[in-house]
């Protein structure tokens, strides 16, 4: 999925205007300002689609998960109707059991995929960050 960002043109502008200002104030850096501005932005846009993605796996496995339920709830009902003698109770105790289990499976499938995305987002603003201070660290030196 190939996109473009937004903002580039607008920090393009931004780098033309303040280019004006280039030198002319010591230890001030205006390109390099502006770069680290669009690779900062570059990394949010980036994690926000990661944690869009992720969200968006959460909402469709929900939604499978209900589809799934539904269709078991109307086999129990078939089951439960069709039992006879001590199977009329012992039957729905079972698959109340057997969908306890399941319900507690499927939350915990979902908070893996949800904490997965997280994960994957907050790395690339650590990795942002980081390289945000080796940028400063080297502007430093200079």
């Amino acid at each position: 999925m190939s996109q473009t960002n937004p903002f580039a043109e607008v920090f393009e502008n931004w780098t033309k205007g303040f280019s004006q200002f280039t030198g002319t104030v010591p230890g001030f850096n205006v390109d390099g300002l502006m770069k680290a501005g669009q690779a900062n932005i570059a990394a949010f846009t980036e994690a926000n689609r990661v944690a869009l993605e992720g969200f968006q796996a959460v909402a469709k496995r929900q939604q499978e998960m209900a589809v799934e339920a539904f269709s078991e709830l109307q086999e129990t009902a078939k089951t439960i109707g069709a039992g006879k003698g001590a199977d009329v109770f012992a039957k729905p105790v079972e698959l109340a059991r057997g969908s306890f289990e399941k319900s507690v499976a499927n939350m915990k499938e979902l908070a893996e995929l949800a904490g997965k995305s997280q994960t994957e987002a907050w790395g690339i603003i650590g990795r942002r960050f980081q390289e945000s201070i080796s940028e400063v660290q080297a502007s430093a030196k200079k």
